[in-house]
């Protein structure tokens, strides 16, 4: 992968365009997360992309020694970053409608610093520092009064979480099934809901026929019941995929 920037302005696209419908916005969030939520390296480049474009700080010294420590961070995490273009691509590719061809330049600068550091760039690579620190310094009280939520904000709010809450609980199969599905057409959501929905219901009614406790039964009624009123989707495929992972 050769920059981040380009990534990170189009998913900033996608959340900011589709903000006025709640439905679609709602559901460009939940993929974007969906992603971050099984690559790590993923919520910690959109994290501190944002960090490093909001955060104040009173003085230059204290945003110089932000900078260095993120930009450390970034650039011993930046070859795993790779795992996830795939799924990048297609979430940006499914809605090019939503992206714009816009540039941020803190973005840039991050991404110079990050992928393009090499001795032949020092005297870019003092700007682009000098740059991201002075763009950090405290704006006036008036202008810190005046700052909105705004789908961005929102996005990276729930990065943080995500961090936080999930981080270390995924196992390498669900993150594996997360991925996968995020790659999914609808044809073939569809053909995979379909297929892994029977097997649940199969497998639920031997163990319904081999059933001797009352309680066991009418629960895996409940569970297959439930099932079967369940319609396609990459929310329910996951769903569904889970319960016969937990199954076995």
């Amino acid at each position: 992968m050769k920059g981040f920037a380009k990534y990170k302005q189009n998913l900033d696209n996608i959340l900011e365009n589709s903000y006025g419908d709640k439905k679609d916005f709602k559901k460009n969030l939940s993929v974007i997360m969906g992603a971050m939520k099984f690559s790590k390296p993923l919520r910690e480049f959109f994290t501190l992309y944002n960090e490093i474009e909001s955060k104040k700080f009173e003085t230059i010294e204290d945003s110089r020694v932000y900078i260095s420590e993120a930009l450390g961070h970034l650039k011993r995490n930046k070859k795993e970053l790779t795992k996830v273009k795939n799924v990048l691509d297609k979430i940006i590719c499914d809605r090019k409608d939503l992206c714009v061809n816009t540039t941020n330049k803190i973005y840039e600068e991050i991404d110079n610093l990050i992928f393009n550091s090499s001795v032949k760039r020092l005297g870019n690579n003092v700007k682009s520092k000098k740059f991201l620190s002075e763009s950090m310094i405290q704006k006036t009280i008036k202008q810190r009064i005046n700052k909105t939520i705004t789908p961005k904000v929102l996005a990276h709010v729930i990065s943080k979480n995500y961090e936080e809450e999930f981080g270390g609980k995924l196992t390498e199969s669900e993150k594996g099934i997360l991925k996968n599905t995020l790659l999914m057409t609808e044809d073939s959501v569809i053909k995979e809901f379909n297929n892994v929905k029977d097997i649940a219901v199969t497998t639920l009614n031997k163990l319904l026929a081999d059933s001797k406790d009352n309680n066991i039964s009418a629960k895996l009624v409940e569970t297959k019941n439930e099932i079967n009123t369940l319609t396609s989707s990459k929310t329910n495929y996951i769903r569904v995929r889970g319960f016969l992972e937990d199954l076995n």
